[in-house]
């Protein structure tokens, strides 16, 4: 081999990465600057619809493995929704072999505003939303959190979740419908729900498979009446599976709910139960059951507890009020 040939040889990978090494820098920041028009692109596309979105600046971090764009001082209020929702700073993470999978990283606290003044306050060791869309429609999102902690300041005690993960999809047996996943762990309610005083705040787990039908009709949502147009449109809660670990409920079942035209929970949860007797109990104890209530809880918990049979629960939501096998515990006011 001659000496031009072999200083060719020699010569040649090393050409061959720097090559690549440019085409990759290019690429990088190609990607950056398309990702930030297509970000200022969305914040003008949410004005024209009449929402409101806005960041004070963008800053690019990641090169040159990761591309991160660091938003500060972002807000976001959605056209007819009646809330605003803002943070110091988040992060978007934008995949570099797959633009169209974004990721969202709250690194700073949420501050939540609802109409009427209240506030709520989201804060989390982790808190990751991800976007994937598929022929410019969404193909999936999701929502990851670690140690999440909501605080209404107006309100007693937090809602605490060791960690939250949720994620939706179209549903492709039904055009407009949504298949919604679950999965909360280590919850910590900020209040004792009534007529469940007994269980406690304590919530070891609960997961849930929904069908969100109709869901496409959510976005048509109005500041006032932010559900109207869902429930119009025939929109319901399928639960096609709900695994609750409450207390003395240990239990999977399933039901479907919405609601009605005073904006009140309709529906039924069929709950098969295991142990029924300690249930009923701790149902009959409640502060807020009333006299005949009482006594026909603690009858059938007696029963239960003799017999040791397993039974299905039916917990019915209707004309305003929640019933449990037909004895009512308490009245059910409107959502909002």
């Amino acid at each position: 081999m001659t000496r031009g040939r072999l200083w060719l040889w020699l010569w040649l990978p090393w050409a061959a990465f720097a090559a690549l090494a440019a085409g990759w820098i290019v690429y990088w920041h190609v990607l950056a600057g398309e990702a930030e028009k297509r970000l200022a692109t969305w914040v003008s596309e949410q004005s024209a619809r009449g929402a409101h979105a806005s960041y004070a600046r963008a800053v690019r971090h990641g090169f040159p493995v990761l591309l991160r764009l660091e938003l500060q001082d972002f807000s976001y209020a959605p056209e007819r929704g009646g809330w605003r929702a803002q943070t110091a700073r988040v992060d978007l993470h934008v995949q570099m072999l797959n633009p169209a999978h974004i990721k969202l990283e709250a690194r700073a606290p949420i501050e939540v505003a609802r109409a009427g003044g209240a506030t709520t306050t989201l804060t989390a060791d982790a808190l990751i939303g991800s976007w994937r869309t598929e022929r410019g429609a969404l193909a999936v999102a999701g929502i990851e959190a670690d140690n999440l902690s909501l605080d209404d300041p107006a309100q007693e005690g937090r809602l605490l979740a060791r960690k939250l993960v949720a994620n939706i999809r179209p549903d492709p047996r039904a055009v407009g419908a949504y298949q919604l996943a679950l999965d909360a762990e280590g919850l910590t309610l900020p209040r004792p729900v009534r007529s469940f005083e007994t269980f406690g705040l304590e919530v070891a787990a609960l997961r849930a498979a929904i069908v969100v039908e109709q869901g496409a009709s959510l976005l048509a949502s109005a500041s006032q009446d932010p559900l109207g147009p869902w429930r119009e449109a025939g929109g319901q809660l399928r639960f096609d599976a709900l695994m609750l670990n409450w207390g003395p409920l240990e239990t999977t079942g399933r039901g479907a709910g919405g609601l009605d035209g005073e904006r009140r929970l309709v529906g039924e949860i069929e709950l098969p139960i295991d142990h029924p007797a300690r249930v009923l109990s701790a149902l009959a104890n409640g502060p807020n059951v009333d006299r005949d209530a009482r006594r026909a809880l603690a009858l059938l918990a007696t029963g239960y507890a003799l017999s040791g049979d397993d039974i299905k629960l039916d917990l019915e939501a209707r004309d305003g009020a929640l019933r449990l096998e037909g004895l009512t515990l308490r009245t059910l006011p409107p959502v909002y």
